[in-house]
């Protein structure tokens, strides 16, 4: 078991694995580690090359060591490249004007009346469905919208002599 490039002896495990070299002579790349995560005490080692060991320690926010790799504009370190920001700097960012919305909404006191009159001619379905419309064409807020409702089903949940006279004292 000796070297085919400089008679060196080759070790058991190494001519085991199909080696015919010495460490000193291969050509082979070193494997490296890298230890993956999958869950917060359960890491396990993956066997990866070096290059590949480099670019997953610089994403990994786990990793340690000097091979964290910079990010951002200065991440060569160049002079040149920071001297040429200084002479011609970046332009402006645009600032975003924001337009101010005006809405305009009816008050619950300027519908109601009409609500309860398209309930009177219309019925109990078609004045919710009526409600539901204005406040899909944004004519009444939400808030609104949820008085209507409500005071149109109290209305309807009381038998109909007892509904015409609150009708009449309203």
């Amino acid at each position: 078991m000796t070297c085919n490039k400089c008679d060196n002896t080759i070790d058991d495990h190494r001519y085991h694995l199909g080696y015919t070299e010495c460490l000193d002579c291969s050509e082979v790349e070193r494997y490296s580690a890298h230890t993956v995560y999958p869950h917060k005490t359960g890491g396990f080692v993956q066997p990866v090359s070096k290059a590949t060991s480099n670019n997953l320690k610089r994403m990994d926010r786990r990793s340690v060591g000097n091979t964290r790799m910079a990010k951002g504009i200065y991440a060569d370190k160049s002079w040149d490249r920071y001297l040429e920001t200084l002479n011609n700097p970046p332009p402006p960012k645009k600032k975003i004007k924001y337009k101010k919305v005006v809405y305009n909404h009816k008050t619950y006191n300027e519908v109601y009346d009409n609500v309860l009159t398209y309930y009177d001619n219309n019925g109990y379905d078609s004045a919710l469905d009526y409600v539901h419309n204005m406040y899909k064409k944004d004519v009444i807020t939400m808030m609104t919208r949820t008085r209507l409702r409500n005071d149109i089903t109290q209305l309807q949940i009381l038998p109909k002599r007892l509904r015409k006279w609150v009708r009449k004292i309203k």
